[in-house]
C-alpha cells in the first residue's frame, strides 16, 4: 500500500474514532435542557447572583409568563418590539394590552418584593416605581437586563435614558448621567 492511499484510510480511521467518542459521552441521546416553569417559586440565591436590577427584571418576567401562561424565555421574545407583541398576542388569543399590563403589574409586584427584602431604597426604589408605572414595559425590562454588572442609580438612570420619550410625572423627560443632580434632593 502506497503513501497516497494511507492519508484516507488515517481520516477514517481518526473520523470513525471521533463518532465513537462522541457517542460514548452521550451524543447519540442529546434532550435540551428544559424550559423553567416561571410559577414555581425560583430559589432566591439564584436572584442575588444577579445584579440586583436584573434580578427585578427576571422576577417580573416570571411573575407575568405565569399570569399569561407562557415561558419567560417566549415572553421575553415577544417584548422585543411592538410587533413581536402583537404577534406573540395574537398566537396566543391575548390582546397587547394584556401582555403590557401582566409585565407592568409584576413589575410593580417585583420592585415592592425589593424593597421589602431591603435590596434597593431611596432614589433608586423611587426611580423604579415611576418606571413599573410609566415606562414602555419591553424597553424597561431590556434596561433593567442590561444592568446586571453595574447595580448603580447612574447606572439604572443611564439605561434608562436611552428610553425614547420616557416621561415620569413629577420629573418630567428621564435625563441621562449628565443630569443627575436634577434628580438628587
Amino acid at each position: 500500500m502506497g503513501d497516497r492511499n494511507r492519508a484516507p484510510l488515517i481520516a477514517l480511521a481518526a473520523s470513525i474514532g471521533l463518532i465513537g467518542a462522541y457517542l460514548a459521552f452521550g451524543g447519540g441521546s442529546y434532550t435540551p435542557t428544559a424550559t423553567a416553569d416561571p410559577c414555581a417559586t425560583r430559589d432566591q440565591s439564584v436572584l442575588e447572583q444577579r445584579g440586583v436590577f436584573e434580578g427585578i427584571a427576571l422576577s417580573a418576567l416570571d411573575g407575568a409568563a405565569c399570569q399569561l401562561h407562557v415561558s419567560r424565555e417566549e415572553l421575553t421574545l415577544a417584548l422585543a418590539d411592538a410587533e413581536a407583541t402583537d404577534a406573540f398576542a395574537a398566537a396566543h388569543d391575548i390582546d397587547s394590552g394584556a401582555v403590557d399590563d401582566a409585565v407592568r403589574a409584576d413589575l410593580q409586584r417585583a420592585v415592592d418584593d425589593a424593597a421589602a427584602a431591603g435590596r434597593i431604597d431611596g432614589l433608586e426604589e423611587s426611580i423604579l416605581r415611576q418606571v413599573a408605572r410609566y415606562a414602555p414595559v419591553g424597553p424597561a425590562i431590556s434596561a433593567l437586563q442590561a444592568l446586571s454588572d453595574d447595580d448603580s442609580v447612574q447606572g439604572l438612570i443611564e439605561q434608562l435614558g436611552g428610553i425614547t420619550d420616557l416621561r415620569i410625572p413629577g420629573l418630567g423627560k428621564l435625563p441621562g448621567l449628565d443630569q443627575l443632580d436634577q434628580l438628587l434632593p
